[in-house]
């Protein structure tokens, strides 16, 4: 593998350094916190049967089962399953490791260099994003199950992309022979049979990849090999036994897996918000900077009375919800009772489901709104302050033609965002869309925005003037809060459900079948950040019940 390095070490190789070493630390703290939870207890068991794993033979035995009669996933789970049976401790290090080389993978791909010496303000930059953009952040990163079978499968496919990116680029990894063949071989099997919309991905970059090299005349056995594996790896997954079987108990009209795309990727924008703000910035940068020239690089306006006003109210408005968030969510708890009366009952529909999911719904309501309105009043001001409005280019008559020719660079951002919509329209030909499975969509959106960098004058702009210090303060700002409240409620969680736990496994070996414990207190996610639905979810409180073999466990009122 061919890296960029030089003998000298500067500040801020230390920095970058530092920065991932606090993030594996930081993960691998959040990994250690959070309990088994739902689809572990289930994974914990071999499939179709009461017993649990304790050899390693279990797991095959099990993942066997599965694969028939419920679903062709085998990498995730084989992993998940063997995880389970080695410890949990085992786990915590394994994957706290894959959410930094998620980091470093998508730094490469974006910066198109095999490095250990990173641009410090961008990997701060992709380091937020990806905290922000990634949906369902703790069902994604930090549960088990979530985990094995999102970030894991992306990490595998992100490794497996490396070859044939920088064979592209002229840069190639591989000399060929055996061994590369064979590597590529396995890895595109094993990045094949993930997930059902990120392998058809794999899949069809690979096709598309050997099919270049092949009319570019550059063609090598491991392109061969590695294609073959993911085609291989996909239709292993997709003609799994168990999907079929599962497929006819979800039937859905052709419509809904229209409206569940739309749905899921509403969500994921809520998410990933202020990448697309960036990316946005980003391009006015460069029209700006086509347009004038250098003169861009400095203009800088001054703010009106509008603006200030506008800006004293939203500032008004997150206070507000603070207050809210730290006093009981009086606002949503105000809220809700009130949607029930004046909409719902008179509507016919205020059923307890509705209740319920309303309150879950209102639950993260105020954290989503201080969210969306910082976001929001950060990028006013940034647009506003640097003259990149739209109405400050409106006298610009350059297209999006013109400006992708001069500056080629754009091509490659412009790749990975057309990677990430075909990634996310695949999802069409399922019956379901959680926006979780938008995991392999948004991070092939990170890995466009954090590319904006490797266009020059993008690059000049905000990282070789006084802009990068603006772009770390808000990345400081927005991360370290998020990060210790995120903290603070996974120590909760691991004390509360520890000392719970303890209880139930101490009574399920004196024989009792039905238990009463305490709820969780924690009640807020931070903006999915945090994952524990508790055992009045009637999922949660089956799979443990199953585990401990239990006939029922509620909770205290």
């Amino acid at each position: 593998m061919e890296m960029q390095e030089n003998k000298a070490y500067s500040c801020s190789d230390f920095l970058s350094w530092g920065m991932l070493a606090l993030l594996f630390v930081y993960m691998l703290s959040l990994n250690f916190l959070m309990p088994l939870h739902r689809d572990d207890y289930w994974y914990s068991l071999i499939w179709g049967t009461m017993d649990k794993l304790a050899v390693w033979p279990d797991v095959f035995q099990s993942m066997y089962a599965h694969y028939l009669t419920h679903g062709g996933r085998m990498t995730a789970y084989v992993v998940l399953s063997s995880f389970l049976l080695a410890g949990k401790f085992w786990f915590n290090l394994f994957n706290s490791f894959m959410y930094v080389a998620l980091i470093v993978l998508m730094y490469w791909h974006s910066q198109r260099q095999l490095t250990w010496r990173f641009q410090p303000h961008v990997l701060l930059l992709l380091i937020t994003f990806t905290w922000l953009g990634l949906p369902h952040f703790a069902e994604v990163t930090i549960w088990m199950a979530g985990s094995c079978t999102y970030l894991f499968t992306a990490v595998l496919i992100l490794t497996f992309f490396l070859p044939y990116h920088f064979q592209a680029l002229g840069r190639g990894l591989w000399q060929g022979g055996f061994w590369a063949s064979l590597s590529m071989l396995i890895l595109g099997v094993l990045a094949g049979w993930g997930i059902e919309n990120t392998s058809a991905t794999t899949a069809f970059v690979s096709v598309c990849a050997t099919f270049y090299f092949y009319k570019k005349k550059q063609l090598q056995t491991w392109m061969l090999t590695g294609c073959f594996g993911a085609v291989l790896g996909m239709v292993m997954l997709v003609a799994a036994p168990g999907n079929y079987v599962r497929f006819d108990d979800s039937k859905t009209k052709v419509l809904y897996h229209f409206t569940n795309l739309i749905a899921a990727g509403a969500e994921a924008l809520l998410y990933v918000l202020p990448v697309v703000l960036f990316l946005l910035l980003a391009w006015r940068v460069l029209r700006a900077c086509h347009e004038k020239g250098a003169a861009a690089a400095t203009e800088n306006r001054k703010l009106d009375g509008t603006f200030i006003f506008s800006s004293v109210m939203t500032m008004a408005a997150i206070a507000f919800f603070l207050l809210s968030y730290s006093n009981g969510h009086f606002f949503s708890t105000w809220l809700g009772p009130l949607l029930i009366a004046k909409v719902a009952v008179p509507l016919g529909v205020a059923t307890p489901r509705l209740q319920v999911q309303l309150f879950n719904t209102l639950s993260g309501l105020e954290e989503m709104l201080i969210y969306l309105l910082t976001i929001t009043q950060l990028y006013r001001y940034a647009f506003t302050k640097l003259s990149l409005r739209k109405k400050d280019l409106r006298g610009a008559r350059s297209g999006w033609g013109e400006i992708m020719a001069v500056h080629p660079a754009c091509w490659h951002v412009a790749a990975w965002l057309a990677l990430a919509l075909f990634n996310h329209f695949v999802m069409v030909a399922s019956p379901r869309f959680p926006a979780r499975a938008t995991f392999g969509s948004v991070t092939f959106l990170l890995i466009a925005t954090a590319g904006v960098f490797t266009v020059p004058e993008v690059r000049q702009y905000f990282l070789e003037t006084a802009r990068r210090k603006y772009m770390a303060l808000f990345a400081v700002l927005v991360l370290l809060p998020m990060m210790a409240a995120t903290l603070n409620q996974y120590v909760t969680i691991h004390r509360e459900d520890g000392a719970r736990m303890a209880y139930v496994r101490e009574m399920a070996a004196q024989g009792a079948t039905e238990l009463e414990v305490a709820p969780i207190s924690i009640k807020n996610r931070v903006l999915r950040h945090v994952y524990f639905e508790d055992l009045n979810n009637s999922v949660s409180r089956d799979l443990l019940c199953n585990y401990y073999g239990l006939k029922t466990i509620k909770l205290k009122e």
